[in-house]
């Protein structure tokens, strides 16, 4: 598979694709990056109701896990991953872990479980995760549920689902980026109007479409057609562009940090991410930013923000806190800044709800 994602038109040719890629796969990331834009074609398959797109796209995603799972078993028994259990011993060769290597515990878990089926109970749980979305009773089943215990193919018919919009994409609504522009910005002095923005991770449009009312300049691309924006991925040094502003939601994954370093390399004037408070936790992110680069701003929200899976939802609720974080070049860290409340109230405009709530999000008539 390529680094983006463009083809929907068949499914069949995008599951053949990303089938030989894992064939290719030598390492744990290659299998990882097949697994992670795949996440991307079940959304898309969920958004145009194409439930066969679904079936196929999930069967090849659980081949993807199962791939990984073997790897990691691979890594293991050569003594090249480490387990976790205990101190390292002082002549023992050092070992990788699974952070290093880009995979989260949850996930390693699930792939190595799954890895250790035999072809025909994997085969059976493949084929029962095809007949329960086809049934239309779930149109997403894990069929390894977070504590790593596989499903059989019995009782994966009753067993946990996940509401359409699941993935790991939460489309910020229009007012919390309003919020950054007329309170946040306007608390640093800075004038929109008066620069360029682009948008790195932009989904179906949700941020940039909002700074289009503000900024003299918007670009919006996504390492997947969304359906708003271009193409590119944005951590390919060959597809990233300059910008005096880089303003973004970012992955909830690891590649969060990496597109912190990427923007924070290419903006001229500043970097605004929207992102869970829980962010500015964490000895791991304290040594590799925090420590040598603070942001200028973090700005609160006094009341929540309401972030839905897949979409967004005006009447939606979140026990989620959310922040945005500000750097600017040349400026020195300031106090916390508290965005005020009543901001959902008085900053969404009448016609929010109907073009925000479009896949993609519809364009303001010029």
């Amino acid at each position: 598979m390529t680094s983006a994602v463009t083809l929907f038109d068949d499914y069949v040719d995008i599951c053949d694709r990303a089938r030989a890629a894992l064939v290719r796969a030598r390492q744990p990331r290659e299998v990882l990056e097949i697994h992670q834009q795949l996440d991307h074609v079940k959304l898309r398959a969920r958004q145009v109701q194409d439930r066969e797109a679904l079936i196929e796209v999930t069967v090849v995603q659980m081949e993807a896990e199962r791939e990984l799972g073997g790897m990691l078993l691979a890594l293991q028994q050569a003594g090249l991953l480490g387990t976790g259990g205990g101190r390292r011993k002082k002549d023992e060769t050092r070992r990788a872990t699974l952070e290093e290597i880009g995979v989260r515990k949850k996930l390693s878990t699930k792939a190595q479980r799954a890895a250790e089926l035999d072809p025909d109970e994997f085969a059976a749980l493949c084929q029962a995760v095809r007949e329960k979305i086809r049934g239309g009773r779930a149109i997403l089943v894990d069929p390894i549920d977070d504590s790593g215990v596989i499903h059989g193919a019995r009782s994966i018919m009753s067993g946990r689902v996940e509401p359409d919009d699941s993935l790991d994409y939460f489309p910020t609504p229009p007012w919390a980026t309003r919020a950054l522009v007329e309170h946040v910005l306007a608390h640093l002095k800075i004038d929109a109007q008066r620069y360029s923005v682009r948008e790195p991770a932009c989904g179906e449009g949700h941020i940039a479409e909002v700074l289009e009312e503000y900024f003299a300049e918007v670009f919006a691309s996504d390492v997947f057609d969304y359906g708003y924006g271009a193409v590119a991925d944005f951590l390919n040094e060959h597809t990233s562009q300059t910008a005096d502003w880089f303003v973004t939601n970012p992955p909830f994954d690891e590649k969060a940090e990496a597109f912190f370093t990427r923007m924070l390399e290419l903006a001229r004037v500043g970097v605004a991410m929207f992102v869970r408070l829980q962010w500015l936790e964490g000895g791991g992110r304290y040594e590799s930013i925090y420590s040598k680069t603070p942001p200028t701003c973090v700005a609160f929200f006094s009341e929540r923000v309401n972030l839905c899976k897949g979409r967004w939802d005006p009447e939606g609720t979140t026990a989620t806190a959310y922040v945005w974080l500000v750097w600017l070049r040349g400026r020195r860290a300031q106090p916390p800044f508290w965005i005020p409340p009543v901001c959902r109230e008085t900053l969404t405009r009448p016609d929010d709800a109907e073009r925000f709530t479009q896949h993609p999000v519809m364009r303001r008539a010029a």
